[in-house]
């Protein structure tokens, strides 16, 4: 990347990586392997997504208490941790159960239950009994980040081999950074542990911003009060204000503009569309994601290569807060341009999204022969995936859909071509991915974040 690198470029690879795990279902443990440069990037990718802004839909969660070397001493104190997060004495605005009524998301009181034998087993049926507890959640998981813990050099491989023989239950995922050169998590690669190996370029990326401003531990520098102002942003989401939100996001975009770089603009804009979405303030949140557009679309035109990745989650943002409001015809002329775009970028993923979600939409408004055409040609652009993402990912659910709506428009003989390609396309058990239980609210459901 050279010269053109930039750490909001480095940190959207970040993004890309996890998104290429997200739909996976079957790892229990994701592993970091990264140079000692890059992990406060990857540190910083999971704290956002811990935060009302993050993009993906697993709700992130994490344990700051510090490996030791004895496994049972490290599960006792998790176990505290996690029984802190709920105590008196914590601060308001970390208080989840108060968020949660606030939001009106909380099905039921929850007080943990700490009676229980201090097992990780036993922790992550505890933290599964809470996620009973909250309103739409049934199909996320809770994505538990362990941060590295290299300063003593102490190996954690027994503890999370442990952990994965004693068992971690669907709706519970693991996370976790680890260095290349200095292991502290050694486990074989399998179906349930899974290694993310990027390639960033934080090097040239910081020597760049330092070419630019020597700004040090300058409190009052522009970059340095740009990463004090996007967590200021994060802060206000929330408290639900919106005029709070508002001054602070002007505040961010005002530092944004100092710094003179069109990538750090467009991050400042689509933070800010993600912001306004994370509190509902859905025509905020549609006019700057129409800023990031239109900042995008300039990079793109520049022959930026992070361009195209403003553009189409901006896009995205912009087309759920029209679903949201209902706003159907607007929204699928946005996934439908989202599609057309992404087959231009070779981007099959994103080709795939927006004519599913064409198709879902139609789906709604009963206009269920159009609503099939779109689900194949959301399969067709799926069939460019990997089976591993295929089998996976929402393209289980467009297939799902392909079917049903199908059987309701087009002559049996139409379907057996349909089902015979389905096989193909996910192997002899296609039935049992795309008919099962789990596929049956697909019909009726939406893809949201719960806390942003």
């Amino acid at each position: 990347m050279g010269a053109s690198a930039s750490v909001v470029q480095e940190y959207f690879k970040a993004v890309d990586y996890w998104a290429d795990i997200a739909d996976k279902k079957d790892w229990k443990l994701a592993i970091w392997i990264v140079g000692q440069n890059d992990v406060d990037l990857v540190d910083r990718f999971l704290e956002i997504e811990r935060s009302p802004v993050g993009q993906f839909e697993d709700i992130f969660f994490r344990f700051d208490t510090p490996y030791e070397g004895s496994g049972d001493e490290y599960t006792e104190q998790l176990w505290q941790e996690y029984a802190g997060w709920f105590s008196e004495e914590v601060e308001e605005k970390y208080d989840i159960i108060k968020a949660l009524r606030h939001d009106g998301l909380l099905k039921e009181e929850y007080v943990p239950d700490t009676s229980v034998e201090h097992t990780a087993a036993n922790l992550w049926k505890e933290m599964l009994r809470f996620k009973a507890c909250i309103s739409g959640l049934e199909n996320a998981c809770f994505c538990i980040y362990f941060p590295p813990g290299q300063e003593r050099g102490l190996s954690r491989t027994e503890w999370f081999k442990k952990v994965l023989e004693e068992g971690i239950p669907q709706g519970i995922r693991l996370t976790t950074i680890d260095m290349k050169k200095n292991r502290s998590v050694n486990l074989d690669e399998s179906p349930a542990v899974i290694y993310i190996c990027p390639k960033f370029d934080m090097a040239a990326a910081l020597h760049n911003r330092m070419a630019r401003s020597d700004t040090g531990n300058d409190l009052i520098a522009p970059e340095n009060r740009f990463k004090q102002q996007v967590s200021a942003v994060m802060d206000c989401t929330q408290k639900q204000d919106w005029k709070l939100l508002d001054k602070e996001i002007r505040k961010l975009l005002d530092v944004a503009k100092e710094l003179k770089d069109t990538n750090i603009l467009t991050s400042a804009l689509f933070i800010a569309a993600e912001a306004c979405y994370a509190i509902r303030e859905y025509k905020h949140s549609i006019k700057y994601s129409d800023d990031t557009i239109r900042e995008a679309e300039k990079a793109m035109d520049n022959g930026e290569a992070a361009g195209y990745s403003y553009w189409k989650m901006a896009t995205s943002m912009k087309a759920a807060v029209l679903t949201a409001e209902k706003k159907r015809e607007e929204a699928i002329a946005l996934y439908e341009g989202l599609a057309e775009k992404a087959i231009g970028q070779k981007d099959p993923y994103y080709v795939m999204e927006g004519y599913r979600m064409c198709g879902f939409l139609r789906y709604e408004e009963g206009q269920l022969n159009q609503a099939f055409e779109y689900f194949l040609l959301a399969l067709a652009a799926g069939s460019y995936l990997s089976e591993e993402i295929r089998r996976n990912s929402t393209f289980t659910y467009a297939a799902y859909l392909a079917l049903h709506t199908g059987r309701q428009v087009r002559a049996p003989i139409d379907m057996e071509v349909l089902e015979g390609q389905l096989q193909e396309w996910l192997g002899e058990d296609w039935k049992q991915l795309v008919e099962g239980p789990a596929m049956q609210q697909a019909k009726a459901r939406r893809k949201s974040k719960i806390f942003g």
